[in-house]
């Protein structure tokens, strides 16, 4: 179930701005943000590799990948989403689909990004997201997550009520559950976890073998 907040957030592009730029400032800030997924992989991969930045958005995250001079797509099920990214980042390849089931061929992408995206999946929805992704990745391509995380003492409190004003219970479902342990039980391999902004998000990176 929505909040009335998150509804109004998502109606509302201002608002929504306002309250990620605010959300953002325990990892340094928006751009920092955006670009954690880009940061952990980019020496992974060669210049010009293809990239899927699954439930791209409006294509914030996806922007610094095609900077640097990647072919990046962009998968999201919403077109307004999708039209916003076409506006402000024209290179992106736009597909619109759903993540669970995207129109796309497997074993095509170096590297895929999912970038605060995986909270929105009840548990059934999550694992086959991640399925979706051992599907689409080349063997040896990375998948680099950056997503909610269990706060820890200091943050524990402001997460409850951020994600009380903003989160549905997908997000409560998924702070339960020990991402990386499931990356490998699903096949994925050198999963590593990095904790930021007071543990209260996750940076995991894993590769198919």
């Amino acid at each position: 179930m929505s909040s009335p907040l998150r509804n109004f957030a998502y109606q509302h592009r201002w608002f929504y701005d306002m309250v990620t730029a605010i959300s953002a400032l325990s990892v340094g800030g928006v751009n920092r943000l955006r670009k954690l997924g880009f940061n952990a992989l980019q020496g992974k991969l060669s210049k010009g590799a293809k990239v899927l930045d699954l439930c791209c958005g409006s294509g914030e995250a996806a922007a610094p990948w095609i900077k640097a001079g990647f072919a990046v797509t962009g998968l999201d099920v919403s077109p307004q989403a999708l039209a916003l990214a076409a506006e402000h980042h024209p290179q992106l390849q736009q597909v619109e689909g759903m993540a669970e089931d995207p129109p796309l061929k497997a074993n095509q992408f170096a590297a895929i990004q999912l970038s605060l995206a995986l909270h929105e999946f009840n548990p059934e929805g999550r694992v086959q997201v991640l399925k979706t992704c051992l599907r689409l990745l080349q063997p040896g391509g990375w998948l680099v997550l950056v997503d909610l995380h269990p706060a820890g003492p200091c943050l524990k409190l402001p997460q409850q009520i951020f994600c009380a004003l903003f989160e549905t219970e997908t997000a409560l479902l998924m702070l339960k559950t020990d991402l990386p342990n499931q990356l490998q039980e699903l096949g994925f391999t050198l999963v590593e976890q990095k904790l930021l902004a007071g543990q209260a998000m996750q940076l995991i990176t894993a590769r198919l073998p």
